[in-house]
């Protein structure tokens, strides 16, 4: 499918500015804006899901002001080193010494999605420091938005190197009521950029050659399918599978098929002699094992730094080769790189995986009572399900009947927690439903 550019009229919701750890992550009082209403702060953060479009929309919005005759640029972050001259994608060098030497205003777009040359934090401290040192002259007249994804912004250390090298106005009186005069009026205000609305959705849908945009929006409701198809990384694929197959199925359908044309690499040039779809899918349902088994969400690239907080792949796909392990971190089913690891695009595209880890490791000799172990265990005397694998849990009674009755008899609610419950028999859902109903009637009766 061929890329098109699709502007739409984003919204950004404004997050918590308190100076503390992730609370950024929180939302803050008042109402969505657009980029009309954010576009003459000073300073803006905009944490963006991978896949959302904060790219895109970042360098639509630099060319926008560009093309009304004001100073706009857009700069990916990794690109800011002693080469700064060349780092201009919207906007050149020329025209930011002629901003630096006027008395104008200028719009900076700093984009952090591509991260895959920031190695270490160091990075991108210094890429900031060197932006800062660049544009010192001309600080109050730079209106600045910096993009990131959740899982690359490291909130206080962050924030703290944005507010020292890119200042605005006089720093804030170093008294007792210091805290309060922050929180109300940050320097640096952040936002999240919300995800796409029905009515986006389907305009979306539309320049992307979807001819019946109705029957499609209808089939992704059907299909509890809406959470994906708010960002536009992922609705792209969900147009894809659209096309290719006139219909979209159940929940479960629509993933397996999203991870069967995920799976191939993103970049033809990658692509070893090879490639095998089977091999890396394989692949991919260890490392979605391993990351759901162990907690740890990072997997590092197999020529970068480890460390005990990150997935080697190499100590887990023995036999591959360094070159196959990268093309599979590199396929669609991975987000960017980031200080030389990765993580799942989707927690329910991991999810399903896993399950897929587990089914297959159940089936081999002996393996079952220590994989039932990994969902079951007894506490006070009772079997209850292991809290950490139970999202795995609502799909693998998909796959394995033994399973499945264990786990709806211990919480038939699980089947409605995650999965997809369109797959169970027509017996079993009725009497899951028949067994919820019981037990609230039994609750408000207690």
């Amino acid at each position: 499918m061929t890329d098109k550019s699709v502007e739409l009229i984003r919204r950004f919701s404004p997050m918590s500015s308190h100076l503390k750890e992730w609370d950024y992550l929180m939302p803050a009082p008042g109402r969505s804006k657009r980029w009309n209403e954010i576009a003459d702060e000073f300073r803006v953060l905009i944490i963006a899901d991978p896949g959302a479009g904060k790219t895109f929309e970042a360098q639509t919005r630099a060319r926008r002001i560009k093309e009304r005759g004001d100073y706009a640029f857009f700069i990916r972050i990794e690109k800011i080193d002693a080469t700064f001259d060349q780092s201009f994608e919207v906007g050149t060098a020329a025209e930011f010494n002629d901003w630096l030497a006027s008395t104008k205003e200028a719009w900076f777009f700093l984009d952090s999605v591509d991260e895959a040359q920031l190695e270490t934090p160091r990075a991108l401290e210094n890429a900031v420091r060197i932006f800062g040192a660049k544009i010192y002259a001309g600080l109050d007249r730079a209106r600045i938005f910096i993009t990131s994804r959740e899982d690359a912004w490291r909130a206080l250390p962050d924030q703290t190197l944005v507010e020292q090298n890119l200042p605005y106005g006089e720093p804030a009186p170093d008294e007792e009521d210091d805290r309060t005069v922050r929180d109300t009026d940050p320097t640096l205000k952040m936002y999240r950029l919300a995800g796409l609305s029905e009515d986006e959705i389907s305009l979306f849908a539309g320049h992307y050659g979807v001819s019946d945009v109705n029957d499609f929006v209808d089939a992704v409701k059907r299909a509890n399918l809406l959470a994906l198809a708010e960002r536009p990384f992922d609705l792209i694929g969900l147009i894809e599978v659209w096309v290719a197959d006139h219909r979209l199925g159940s929940r479960f359908e629509v993933l397996q098929r999203m991870i069967a044309l995920q799976i191939k690499p993103r970049s033809a040039g990658i692509i070893p002699p090879r490639h095998n779809a089977a091999k890396m899918r394989d692949g991919a349902c260890l490392l979605a094992g391993a990351v759901t088994m162990t907690g740890k969400t990072v997997i590092g690239l197999p020529t970068g730094p480890h460390s005990a907080d990150r997935i080697d792949p190499r100590t887990l796909l023995t036999g591959w080769s360094d070159v196959e392990i990268d093309t599979l971190l590199r396929t669609g089913l991975f987000d960017d790189i980031v200080y030389n690891g990765v993580r799942f695009r989707h927690r329910e595209i991991r999810e399903l995986l896993s399950a897929e880890w587990a089914n297959a490791l159940m089936n081999q000799p002996g393996a079952r009572v220590r994989v039932e172990n990994l969902f079951f265990r007894e506490s006070y005397g009772e079997e209850v399900i292991v809290p950490r694998t139970r999202p795995i849990l609502a799909w693998l009674i998909l796959f394995d009947e033994a399973m499945r009755d264990k786990a709806l008899t211990l919480a038939p609610e699980i089947a409605s927690e995650g999965g997809d419950p369109s797959r169970l028999p027509l017996t079993v859902r009725q009497a899951m439903l028949r067994d919820i109903v019981d037990r609230i009637a039994n609750e408000r009766g207690g």
